[in-house]
């Protein structure tokens, strides 16, 4: 009789943790702004950006506008710059990564080696940091523009959000990675960009 009862509690116990384990709630996606402890193509590959909305697609299928059906990711960048050869495991650097929508966009530039390297400054500038210029890795500076609250390098905000009430969406900014720090961006910035104007948002593709 006792060796019934332990088997009993043997398997009563052996259940108890098959259920447990069935029910653990799985690891989450690395949030926002989190350190990564990665090196730069390993950490964009894991970052979550923007929502992405239905928009008017959703309507047909029962979904408002606004809804959000899924993040943006920065694999396409995260390539590009695997097969660019710079190397962003020695010395400090900052990155301003596009989303994959971005680069998708009519009139982004490939991404070829001297376009990501635009992306890309020595040193780790926190987005509260930018004040001035960004020299990239080309030689050529990102223009810098403090304008309705916003920073601009080129024609990218860098730390995107929604103004006021209006929706919209969220950049994340100084995400971490082994030898720097990330923003991303919803533009491709091109190394051809030059400034036509004193204002915001106003510059050329020569």
């Amino acid at each position: 009789v006792s060796e019934l009862v332990e088997s009993v509690v043997a398997l009563d116990l052996a259940l108890a943790l098959v259920g447990a384990t069935a029910f653990a709630p799985l690891a989450s996606r690395p949030m926002r702004g989190q350190a990564l402890n990665a090196g730069a193509v390993d950490t964009l590959k894991g970052l979550e950006g923007p929502g992405i909305p239905w928009g008017s697609d959703g309507v047909l299928i029962g979904k408002e506008e606004s809804e959000i059906k899924g993040y943006d990711t920065f694999n396409k960048f995260a390539d590009a710059l695997a097969k660019s050869g710079v190397d962003t495991s020695s010395g400090e650097y900052t990155i301003y990564a596009p989303t994959d929508t971005a680069c998708d966009l009519v009139n982004s530039p490939e991404l070829t080696p001297d376009v990501v390297k635009y992306h890309i400054t020595e040193g780790r500038v926190p987005k509260g940091s930018i004040a001035g210029d960004q020299m990239t890795l080309t030689g050529k500076a990102m223009t810098y523009k403090y304008f309705s609250r916003q920073t601009f390098l080129d024609d990218a905000v860098i730390g995107q959000v929604p103004q006021g009430a209006a929706t919209g969406q969220s950049y994340p900014v100084d995400v971490a990675f082994d030898n720097g720090l990330i923003h991303t961006i919803a533009f491709v910035q091109n190394p051809a960009w030059t400034k036509v104007s004193g204002d915001a948002g106003l510059g050329g593709i020569n």
